[in-house]
């Protein structure tokens, strides 16, 4: 999954400090929080992962890579597990139901993390999202 997020400056530099991390978060919050609760109904507890290094610029919109990693997974053992004991911690610890683990790898090579909950829970945003899809 591909996100896009358009900025005035256009500058990926720009989206890389935990100001713009928040804003990103909570203006794709519903989408976010969708991703999340299917890869967790699927996968298990987890991640999303947001790529800040491997970002491209398409127009005037920039293209973030942004995935999700479960816990224990394949994916997470060949990246050599959590970034740190705390996010494995936030992982083990963090409520599906209501809350998103986002992992920002930042720039100038370290990780942001930040467990975020809405009033739009994430279960609600699937359903939400789901009803969207449906043809009239």
């Amino acid at each position: 999954m591909s996100m896009g997020f358009t900025i005035q400056s256009g500058r990926i530099e720009d989206l890389d400090s935990a100001e713009a991390h928040i804003a990103f978060i909570r203006a794709q919050w519903r989408d976010f929080a969708a991703f999340a609760w299917e890869k967790y109904s699927r996968e298990g507890r987890g991640a999303v992962v947001v790529d800040l290094r491997k970002a491209s610029k398409s127009g005037a919109s920039l293209q973030i890579p942004t995935y999700y990693i479960a816990d224990g997974s394949e994916r997470l053992s060949i990246r050599g597990g959590w970034p740190s004991e705390e996010i494995a911690e936030v992982i083990n610890d963090y409520d599906p139901e209501q809350d998103v683990v986002f992992i920002f790898l930042r720039l100038v090579g370290d990780v942001f993390h930040y467990n975020v909950s809405d009033e739009l829970t994430p279960p609600q945003a699937h359903a939400a999202t789901r009803e969207q899809a449906k043809p009239n």
